[in-house]
C-alpha cells in the first residue's frame, strides 16, 4: 500500500512539475500579430495557433476592425480598407490552419467573412483574389452542400469567373463522392451530419451526376478551364457506368492538358474505365503511361499490381508493392486530391492575397 501511495505521488509531483502547454492566445493579439508579420514583408514564417475556430469566429464578431492598427498616414477611407483586408484575410487564414481537424467550422468562419469582401463596391482585385482562396479553402473541405452555399452568395459578384463557373459542377460531383471521402470529410467534426451527409448523398447521387455532367459540359466551353472541365465530365460519366462513354469524353485529352496531374489522371481514369470493361491490356498501357506522368504514385502503381495479381499481366505485382512500402510519397498522387480540387492552389492564392496586405 505504502509503496503505491509513493508512486501516486511520485506521478502527481511529475505532472505537476511538467510544462503546461499555454492557454490559446486571444484572437485579438493573434490578428495584431498577423498585420505586424504582413507589414514586415511575411518573409518569416508565421505561426497561426489552431485555435477552436467557432469561438474564433465568436470573438471576430464582437472584434472593432477599427482596432486593427494601420499606418496613422492613411486617409480614413484608405484605413478602413486596409482593415477590412487584415480582417478577412486573416479569417481566411485561420481557417485554412483549422480545417484539417474540422473542416465545417473552418466553412462557418469563411462565410462570417464573407460579407465583408462582398459588401465592398466597387470590387476590386483584393475581393477577386481573396474568393479565389476562400474557394480553395472550402473544395478542400468536400462539403457539397456547403460550398453550394457559399457559390449561391458569391454568384452576383463573380458569377463569370471560370473557377466559379467549374465549382458549381465540382459541388455536383463532391455531392456524389465515395462515401469514404464523405465520411472523411465531415466525420471528425460531427459524426451524425457526416451520416446525414451520407444518407443525403445515396439519395441524391443520381440527380447530382447529371447536373455535375451538364455543368462541366458548359464549363468545357471556356478555355482556361476546358481541360479540367473534360477529365471531370468524363470522370462522373465513369462513376454512373458509363465507361464507352466516358473514354470517348477524354479521347486526346492528354494532348490538350497542359497540367502535369490533369495528365495522369487522364490515363488513371483511362485505365479505371478499361479494366471495368475487361480490356486489361488497354488498361495496363494506361496505367503504365500514368506513371510517366508521375513515377510512384499510388493509384496508378496499386492497379497495376493488382492486374498482374489477378490476371497475370505484366510483371510480378511484389516488387511493385514493395518499392510503393519503401517510398508511399502521397504527393505524387494527384488522385489523392481529386475530390478537394482547388485546395492544391491554396498556397499560390493565398500568397497572392497576401500581395495585396503587403502594397495596401
Amino acid at each position: 500500500m505504502l509503496h503505491k501511495l509513493a508512486t501516486i505521488a511520485l506521478l502527481t509531483t511529475a505532472l505537476s512539475a511538467a510544462p503546461q502547454r499555454p492557454a490559446p492566445a486571444p484572437v485579438a493579439d493573434l490578428i495584431a500579430g498577423y498585420t505586424e508579420w504582413m507589414r514586415r514583408g511575411a518573409g518569416q514564417a508565421i505561426d497561426l495557433v489552431a485555435v477552436d475556430l467557432d469561438v474564433a469566429r465568436q470573438e471576430l464578431a464582437r472584434l472593432d476592425p477599427a482596432a486593427i492598427v494601420v499606418p496613422e498616414t492613411l486617409s480614413p477611407a484608405d484605413a478602413r480598407e486596409q482593415q477590412r483586408r487584415f480582417l478577412t484575410s486573416f479569417a481566411l487564414e485561420l481557417a485554412a490552419v483549422g480545417s484539417r481537424k474540422n473542416a465545417a467550422a473552418a466553412a462557418r468562419l469563411i462565410e462570417w467573412a464573407c460579407p465583408y469582401v462582398r459588401a465592398h463596391t466597387p470590387q476590386n482585385d483584393f475581393d477577386r483574389a481573396w474568393q479565389l482562396a476562400a474557394l480553395a479553402a472550402l473544395e478542400g473541405g468536400i462539403d457539397s452542400p456547403m460550398l453550394h452555399a457559399h457559390l449561391d452568395h458569391v454568384q452576383s459578384g463573380f458569377g463569370s469567373e471560370p473557377r466559379v463557373v467549374l465549382a458549381r459542377a465540382i459541388a455536383d460531383e463532391q455531392f456524389g463522392a465515395p462515401a469514404e471521402v464523405l465520411t472523411r470529410s465531415v466525420a471528425s467534426a460531427n459524426l451524425a451530419r457526416a451520416k446525414e451527409a451520407l444518407a443525403r448523398a445515396e439519395g441524391e447521387r443520381s440527380r447530382a451526376s447529371e447536373r455535375a455532367i451538364a455543368r462541366f459540359r458548359e464549363a468545357a466551353k471556356i478555355e482556361s478551364i476546358a481541360a479540367e472541365a473534360t477529365l471531370r465530365m468524363g470522370h462522373v460519366q465513369f462513376r454512373a457506368g458509363r465507361y464507352d462513354i466516358a473514354l470517348a469524353t477524354w479521347a486526346g485529352l492528354e494532348n490538350r492538358a497542359t497540367d502535369p496531374a490533369l495528365i495522369f489522371l487522364v490515363h488513371l481514369f483511362r485505365g479505371l474505365a478499361h479494366e471495368a470493361s475487361d480490356r486489361i491490356g488497354p488498361a495496363r498501357d494506361s496505367y503504365i503511361a500514368a506513371l510517366r506522368v508521375s513515377p510512384g504514385a499510388h493509384s496508378a502503381t496499386m492497379r497495376l499490381a493488382a492486374l498482374a495479381f489477378i490476371h497475370g499481366r505484366g510483371d510480378d505485382p511484389h516488387p511493385l508493392v514493395d518499392a510503393l512500402l519503401r517510398n508511399d510519397d502521397p504527393r505524387r498522387d494527384p488522385w489523392w486530391s481529386y475530390y478537394a480540387a482547388d485546395w492544391r492552389f491554396w498556397f499560390p492564392r493565398i500568397q497572392h492575397v497576401r500581395t495585396f496586405l503587403a502594397t495596401s
